[in-house]
């Protein structure tokens, strides 16, 4: 291993814009930092858009409940009927967005997940297998096991090591 050299792990930054200029490659190899730092950006995404939901959410039904509240009152009621339209509106154009992001981030996604897997040594189809019902728990399972692996060092048939660069000994 003397002539194995280690080079430093991507940063955030450098891990999206690898993930963004690879954005339908699915051969080749990726670290696992690459790997992991597009995971927290799909994670953080995701999270963000669940809050911006459910607060939508929470206001429609804070508008429902004062719906029965002012039932009988057609001035209140033609207020209320505008906000809840304003807010379905809103709720809709949000969930439009979040679709339109999810579209735009699943192949790099995809991509970044399976030359994760080209550089544990292991086949991209090994994705596919998880539609596989009652069987996909376990192999999300191995799948995470692969993605926590460490590199091989060594070239293999995906290519050379990201992470890793194999001094010449002849030297």
């Amino acid at each position: 291993m003397e002539n194995v050299v280690k080079t430093p792990s991507m940063s955030f930054g450098e891990a999206l814009k690898t993930c963004f200029k690879k954005y339908v490659t699915f051969s080749g190899r990726a670290r696992r930092s690459e790997f992991w730092w597009f995971s927290v950006l799909n994670i953080l995404l995701t999270i963000a858009s669940y809050a911006v939901v459910w607060w939508k959410m929470a206001k429609i039904d804070e508008v429902q409940a004062q719906v029965a509240e002012v039932m009988f009152d057609e001035e209140k009621m033609a207020a209320l009927t505008a906000q809840a339209e304003s807010l379905d509106t809103t709720f809709y154009v949000l969930m439009g967005v979040i679709i339109i992001i999810s579209l735009l981030l699943l192949l790099p996604s995809l991509g970044v997940a399976v030359r994760r897997l080209h550089d544990t040594g292991k086949s991209g189809w090994w994705l596919l297998a998880m539609i596989i019902p009652i069987v996909n728990f376990v192999i999300a399972i191995l799948l995470l096991i692969y993605y926590l692996k460490d590199s091989d060092p060594n070239p293999n048939k995906y290519g050379p090591s990201p992470k890793y660069i194999v001094k010449n000994t002849a030297e």
